[in-house]
């Protein structure tokens, strides 16, 4: 596990409850393995580092 890595099967639970959506056991094994996959896949875009000016998101105001 990395320093700012999830902890998915803690995740999981609290989402199941959230959203009231029950899981057996084996989708909730699966379900870790794929989240922890994204979460590999998404380092290098986490890790790029962007320019002191570069806008993150846009600003939407009424």
């Amino acid at each position: 596990m990395t320093l700012n890595s999830i902890d998915w099967p803690a995740y999981i639970k609290v989402m199941e409850q959230l959203l009231n959506v029950p899981l057996d056991e084996a989708r909730r094994k699966e379900l870790e393995v794929q989240l922890a996959r994204m979460e590999t896949l998404a380092e290098p875009l986490m890790d790029f580092p962007l320019p002191q000016r570069q806008e993150v998101a846009g600003v939407y105001k009424l």
